[in-house]
Order: C-alpha cells, then sequence, then structure tokens
C-alpha cells in the first residue's frame, strides 16, 4: 500500500487526505497542535471550492454547516452604500460563509471515516526531497510522497527548497467572531454580508457565519499603526466608521492579528514532496479566495498522484494545469491589496481570469482524468 505523509491537518491537509484515503493510500495527517482547532475566524467558500464539498460527499453539509449569502453590500466609511451584488449574479455561483472550525470539523469527520490517522501533536520540522518527514522529536518516516500543507511558513517548502522570501504587502488584518445580536440586521435577515471602506485604507468586514455568529475582519495599512494596535482602540475605529462602534465594542481583547504574506516558490514540488495550500500559493486575502484555492490544489494533487515511476511526470503536469490559474489570482489579489482596484466600485468576479477560477470543476476534470 502506498504510504503519504502531510504537514498541517488544516483545510488543505485535511482534503488532501481524504481523497489518498479513498484511492488506497495510507494516509498519516500531522498536526503540531494538540487538537485539530482553528482560528477563531470565518471565511468565503465560493463555487469553486463547494464543487469540492460536494465531491467528498458534503454537499448536504454545505447548508446546515455553513451559511449561504443572498446579498453582498459594500459602504463607504460615510454610511453610504456604494454598491451592491446577489452572489450568483456577480460570481456565477454560491458564496457561504463557515466558521472555520465546522468546517474543519465536517473534513475531520470524512478524513475519520476514510481511514485516515490524525496525529495531533505531531510536529514536522522537515523533509527529504527522497521522501520522508522529520518530527520535533526525533522520529522520522518514509513515506511515497510527502505533501507540506503547512502553511505560508512552511517547513517542508524550507527543508526541500531552502529559505524563500516571504512577499511583504502594506495591510495587516485582525480577525475574530462576534456574537450577532438584535439590531445588527434590522430586517432580520443575517444572509447579508457587508464590508465598509475608508480612504485611509482602513476596511471593515462583517461577514454571518450563522444566525448567531458573525466573522468580523478590521485592515488597516502598515503605515497605520495605530490601527493595528490589541485591544482595538474603539475610539479610533468609531471615528473613521461612527456607524459601527456597537461592533467594535465587542471586540474587547479577542482576535488575531496577521500581516499580509504572499508565497511564489519555484515549483510546487521537489523529488517526492509536493506543497499546496498556504506553502504553496499564500495570498493576500482580498478575494477570499485562500480557502477556495487551498481546497482545489489538494483534491487535484490527491486524485491525480500515483507513488509509482510516473509520479513525477504525474506531479509535473498537476502543477502545469493548475499554477498559472493560480498565480493569476494571487497577483489579482496583491492588486487590490496595493490599491489598485477601487473596492468600493469594482466587482471583481467579472475579471474574464477570475471567472475562469471560479468555474473550475476541479473534481470533475481531475477525477476524469486519473479514470
Amino acid at each position: 500500500m502506498s504510504t503519504v505523509h502531510i504537514a498541517g491537518g488544516g483545510i488543505a491537509g485535511l482534503v488532501a487526505s481524504i481523497v489518498f484515503a479513498r484511492r488506497g493510500w495510507r494516509v498519516t495527517v500531522h498536526e503540531r497542535s494538540p487538537a485539530l482547532r482553528a482560528n477563531g475566524n470565518g471565511f468565503p467558500i465560493f463555487e469553486n471550492g463547494l464543487r469540492v464539498l460536494q465531491a467528498l460527499g458534503l454537499g448536504d453539509s454545505i447548508e446546515t454547516s455553513g451559511h449561504r449569502l443572498e446579498r453582498w453590500s459594500i459602504y463607504r466609511s460615510s454610511g453610504e452604500k456604494a454598491t451592491e451584488y446577489e452572489p450568483f449574479d456577480a460570481t456565477g455561483g454560491r458564496i457561504v460563509m463557515f466558521h472555520r472550525q465546522a468546517l474543519v470539523d465536517l473534513l475531520v469527520g470524512a478524513a475519520q471515516a476514510s481511514g485516515v490517522t490524525i496525529a495531533a501533536g505531531s510536529r514536522v520540522v522537515g523533509a527529504e526531497a527522497e521522501g520522508a518527514v522529520l518530527l520535533d522529536d526525533g522520529r522520522r518516516f518514509d513515506a511515497d510522497l510527502v505533501v507540506g500543507a503547512d502553511g505560508i511558513r512552511s517547513a517542508v517548502r524550507r527543508a526541500v527548497m531552502g529559505e524563500l522570501p516571504l512577499g511583504e504587502h502594506r495591510k495587516g488584518a485582525l480577525r475574530l467572531l462576534i456574537p450577532i445580536e438584535p439590531g445588527d440586521f434590522p430586517d432580520g435577515n443575517t444572509r447579508i454580508g457587508r464590508e465598509f471602506n475608508d480612504p485611509s485604507g482602513r476596511r471593515v468586514g462583517l461577514l454571518p457565519c450563522s444566525p448567531t455568529l458573525m466573522y468580523m475582519i478590521l485592515v488597516n495599512l502598515l503605515s497605520d499603526p495605530e490601527a493595528g494596535r490589541q485591544p482595538v482602540e474603539v475610539a479610533l475605529w468609531s471615528a473613521t466608521f461612527p456607524m459601527l462602534r456597537r461592533y467594535f465594542e465587542r471586540i474587547g481583547n479577542g482576535g488575531h492579528y496577521d500581516v499580509y504574506h504572499s508565497i511564489f516558490p519555484p515549483a510546487w514540488h521537489a523529488g517526492r514532496c509536493a506543497l499546496i495550500g498556504d506553502a504553496a500559493h499564500g495570498m493576500t486575502p482580498a478575494l477570499g479566495q485562500g480557502a477556495n484555492t487551498a481546497m482545489m490544489t489538494a483534491y487535484a494533487l490527491s486524485a491525480s498522484v500515483s507513488a509509482g515511476a510516473s509520479q513525477q511526470d504525474e506531479l509535473r503536469e498537476w502543477e502545469r494545469k493548475l499554477r498559472p490559474l493560480v498565480d493569476f489570482t494571487q497577483k489579482y489579489a496583491e492588486g487590490i491589496t496595493a490599491g489598485r482596484l477601487d473596492p468600493n466600485n469594482e466587482i471583481f468576479f467579472s475579471d474574464p481570469g477570475l471567472r475562469r477560477l471560479l468555474e473550475a470543476n476541479i473534481p470533475a476534470e481531475f477525477d476524469a482524468a486519473a479514470a
């Protein structure tokens, strides 16, 4: 039986583990945390990601574990509505918000039911291109394939490709979940995503993940450090967005702050090691496509790569098919982050290049190729 060791128990690592296991591989997922617990935030899953969940047999859980948005409204900091769109009209499909933990739990259940071994508290600190993972306790495991799904600062990538510079961008963001309270949605419809933009570069997103829970993101320029302080300065943010004070007052000491980074490694694979998710193509969150592209590259890899003599050709073909589209998405997101596009006026998903991304049906394409 072919063996794959996956570093990282996030979205990408879990998706890959399920498909590998269902194709008959012996799969171990190494997660450095003592339990598979996600940061307290959320993210939007578009149709390109939802197709992956459906192919994993999780289609019925999309509506019960996620929260489908009916509208996306964009406001100026004055409170004036700049634009609004319906997700299907703008993107060609659904936008479903997930609390990150809810999606992780779905994938963990599917992985365990498929026979995946999840090793929590198992920290991968290195890898060998010939096919091995190295743990911090000195253990070494040989593998027919090693998958680095261990984030933007991937230990697997560093081990097989050396130190690569991370792209640095001009923004950072605080992300957290807050409870929905009476009056947050005057018409009672919690299926509306809202974002508020100010010329200073400050941005607030209020995206419901359920009828009772909302994902909140506060974005600031790194040249505006006061806005990035924790605890959040309620008076500062309220001066910019006075209509949002009620939400700022709920933050307290909560949230996790990240500076935006990206990575463009010379290749997504080296020897018997492959990279997926943020390890391969970490991007700024301006388009909300990080999780979606992670699921796409993870599914495609595990559906198309074998342990045999043809593995290197399969890895090259996997990257050849996907990388141009993912590179385009990364660079487009960077353009938004850099301010080259106006988030108040642009509906980005009408761009033909991004439509190719949103219309991608990775399971159909790669399952058919493997048949």
